[in-house]
């Protein structure tokens, strides 16, 4: 109890722990952020059915799978693999990332889309 004590008074560490914490939040405000741009520009294309809603609504989705993947591929890699030798390894690992990128992309535009149809039919817009 004394040492959370002893860092709960160190400034030094009371500022790191700030930081991390801002990071973390200013990465889910962004998700949320193009989430909601994305599921606005998804529910005007579904009410009006026109065609630059639809292509806005995709080049949104696009950007959103842009910045997932920086998340997963361009940032440090999550190491399903630990720290594999060789070059066959490490693009398995890259594989494996970006898959998970795709994955979570796909279950982000599942989740826009029923939110999407669930507030168009809730407004009585289709």
């Amino acid at each position: 109890m004394s040492r959370l004590t002893d860092h709960l008074t160190d400034q030094a560490w009371r500022h790191a722990m700030g930081r991390r914490f801002e990071a973390v939040t200013d990465e889910i405000f962004q998700v949320i952020r193009w989430v909601l741009v994305v599921g606005f520009a998804s529910y005007l294309a579904r009410v009006h059915d026109i065609l630059i809603l639809h292509l806005t609504y995709w080049g949104l989705a696009a950007l959103l799978f842009g910045y997932i993947a920086s998340r997963f591929l361009l940032r440090p890699e999550i190491a399903f693999l630990g720290n594999p030798p060789g070059r066959a390894a490490r693009l398995m690992q890259s594989a494996l990332n970006f898959a998970l990128c795709v994955g979570v992309f796909g279950l982000t535009l599942y989740a826009v889309t029923a939110l999407t149809e669930a507030i168009a039919a809730y407004r009585g817009a289709l």
